[in-house]
């Protein structure tokens, strides 16, 4: 009890830039290894062929589709109780935290029934036909299933993350992604070092990682009885209808946000596609490496969640701004370090996934993104470090504004416009997405600064 008073103690009350990095680190070092197993992953089923590795990203968006709403959850229940830990009200936080893991697995339940029978139907409806098609619905089909694990974890991620305990969060996803790690090449091949597999091929990428999820959700549950100060009794819980209208208040802003990206991605995926696989590869290369060193940041813009909500919680308006500025200072730095390294080390990187180094034409649209990934970068990090502000403070409909209008508004309409009226070919492509995000990141100061002006009025 006394070392989480001295958690909470310190979010609000320590040194800025040693609160945002003890929170952050663990993030950041979480979110490092699960983009690390997607590219082992990304390693190993390349090794089957370049339509297998190109169906593995071209799924993403529709199976993100469906995660959004879990998010929206995590998002609101991490805000929520984080406030209420801030204002000294355990109860409330306790309250919020069992409704949020109810809501986690009824919506788990319903979105993978769903998932599961929709995908044939939506990635005909994207253009998909042929083997391409084949594979992409049978990997969607099987990570559907562990859909239900990916919204229990959520809800145990809000409890542990609203109280700071972001190095928990470490360690269960650093177990779940290296048993990832170990699982995938004895699924997917035939022989690993002399060891008989069980050569399932894509379908045993699918099958690990939904076994690793389980293992997500076992641990999760481990840590939280034992080490949260938000204890889980449901022998005591009691349904509360505000409780739940508050949450979804929250929620369903956040969630429409990630699930318009996700339909927005969709499309976006539909649009690559039709530059031939090739691009599609070049596109989910450059991505999976560009996150790696994107990570630093976004992990900056996670904590802030809980930090900027525990301060505005206490009723520090002018914290807040101090922590948003420093964050953003930290941002800066980690983005010219990973730029440097985008570009430096671009070859050396690329060669990682491109099996066939005579394919020219691959290693040409590949290598030209990661330039374009490197300026990205920095705006990448600014707009997770607002997000992580407006949800701090409960404000989702500014996230989820920022979010539809990056996608919907601008990068879909500069692609298109590329397209049909120059001959940049997939060049427009890595146009449209610098840009997209440039913009929306200047937009979303100019709303920081009219949020932060209203508070400094309260």
């Amino acid at each position: 009890m006394q070392n989480r008073q001295s958690k909470i103690n310190f979010i609000t009350n320590g040194d800025i830039s040693k609160v945002i990095m003890r929170l952050s680190v663990p993030l950041m070092i979480s979110n490092l290894t699960k983009t690390l197993y997607g590219v082992v992953d990304g390693i190993y089923v390349a090794q089957l062929s370049s339509e297998d590795y190109a169906a593995t990203a071209f799924i993403w968006p529709l199976q993100y589709l469906f995660i959004a709403f879990g998010l929206g959850i995590n998002v609101a229940a991490t805000s929520l109780m984080s406030q209420k830990l801030g204002a000294g009200k355990k109860n409330d936080a306790q309250n919020y935290a069992m409704h949020t893991l109810i809501i986690s697995v009824i919506m788990g339940i319903v979105f993978t029934a769903m998932l599961f029978f929709v995908s044939p139907f939506a990635l005909k409806w994207m253009g998909v036909k042929g083997s391409f098609l084949q594979k992409s619905t049978t990997f969607l089909q099987i990570n559907a299933i562990g859909l239900i694990f990916d919204l229990i974890f959520f809800g145990y991620q809000a409890i542990l993350n609203a109280q700071g305990m972001t190095k928990s969060i470490t360690v269960i996803s650093a177990i779940s992604s290296l048993a990832n790690v170990i699982l995938d090449p004895f699924f997917i091949f035939e022989n690993v070092l002399g060891i008989p597999g069980l050569n399932m091929g894509l379908r045993g990428a699918a099958w690990a990682t939904v076994i690793s999820k389980v293992l997500l959700v076992v641990i999760s549950i481990g840590v939280v009885r034992k080490e949260s100060e938000i204890k889980i009794d449901f022998k005591e819980f009691k349904y509360n209808s505000k409780i739940v209208k508050t949450m979804f208040g929250i929620s369903v802003p956040a969630s429409l946000g990630n699930s318009g990206e996700a339909i927005g991605f969709t499309i976006l995926n539909g649009f690559i596609q039709s530059y031939g696989t090739t691009t599609l590869a070049a596109f989910a290369m450059g991505n999976r490496i560009s996150d790696i060193f994107n990570q630093a940041s976004m992990g900056i813009g996670m904590a802030l969640t809980s930090i900027i909500g525990q301060n505005y919680g206490a009723g520090k308006n002018k914290r807040t701004e101090e922590i948003f500025v420093r964050a953003n200072s930290i941002i800066t730095f980690f983005s010219i370090f990973a730029a440097a390294i985008l570009i430096i080390f671009k070859d050396p990187l690329l060669s990682i996934f491109i099996k066939d180094k005579t394919d020219i034409e691959l290693w040409r649209q590949a290598s030209e993104y990661m330039y374009y990934s490197a300026a990205i970068t920095f705006f990448m990090g600014y707009f997770s470090a607002i997000n992580g502000y407006f949800q701090g403070l409960g404000k989702t409909k500014f996230t989820m504004f920022l979010s539809l209008a990056r996608l919907w508004l601008l990068r879909l309409p500069i692609i298109m416009a590329l397209k049909y009226y120059t001959n940049l070919g997939s060049t427009g492509i890595w146009i449209s997405m610098l840009l997209s995000n440039a913009i929306t990141v200047g937009f979303g100061f100019i709303m920081y600064m009219k949020q932060q002006k209203k508070l400094a009025q309260d």
